[in-house]
């Protein structure tokens, strides 16, 4: 290396990186924002201060002795619902701000249900979380955060369209294009409800609350 020669953040890439997964940076940065404000405010709301206690009652209840495809086709339903959620949101030009809202929601129910499962259970809580909980939820997350990329990427496409006429846009073809990469998205969830169905099929007899 020549001396006074200055290493540059462009020569590895970083920087290109950073910019062609800027959406995917900003709404990882929103679940985890949503993470922490959920595990340490959720109970100084009172309106959802219960919501932890009676989603963990449901998730139980839902899944004792229940076959594995009663909860497989469950868990891809519920899943399923809140990928909906955000593809119909990317459709609209208030997708832009709808969508990350949404990941911050999944991110701040998910910190709220670990803060509850902990205060309550202790290590037991945390070994249901990690063990039973987590593993679906963390591949579904993984599968949000890349469609609400999508989603705001076509709501973006559809704002400008209205803002200038004259940008070449092919509506149809861009949102059949939107629509496979969501039915994609759909199939690869599907695997985050096998996770479940499986884990909960079988290990999930081992905690008792």
């Amino acid at each position: 290396m020549q001396k006074g020669r200055v290493l540059s953040l462009r020569r590895f890439g970083i920087g290109d990186f950073l910019k062609q997964n800027s959406f995917l940076i900003i709404l990882s940065f929103c679940f985890i924002v949503g993470v922490l404000l959920g595990t340490f405010f959720f109970k100084d709301i009172k309106f959802l201060s219960e919501y932890p206690k009676n989603f963990i009652n449901n998730y139980i209840s839902l899944r004792s002795d229940k076959s594995f495809i009663y909860i497989l086709f469950s868990s891809a339903l519920s899943f399923w619902s809140v990928l909906f959620l955000t593809f119909l949101f990317g459709c609209g030009f208030f997708g832009v701000v709808a969508v990350p809202c949404i990941v911050i929601l999944q991110g701040f129910f998910n910190g709220g249900i670990t803060a509850y499962l902990y205060s309550e259970f202790a290590l037991k809580g945390i070994a249901f979380n990690a063990v039973v909980y987590v593993p679906s939820i963390l591949v579904f997350t993984i599968v949000l955060i890349v469609a609400s990329r999508e989603s705001i990427r076509f709501s973006l496409k559809l704002s400008g369209l209205t803002l200038n006429k004259t940008m070449p846009f092919d509506l149809s073809e861009n949102f059949k294009d939107f629509g496979i990469k969501y039915i994609i998205f759909a199939i690869v969830t599907f695997l985050s409800s096998l996770i479940d169905a499986g884990i909960s099929a079988t290990v999930m007899k081992y905690f008792t609350f």
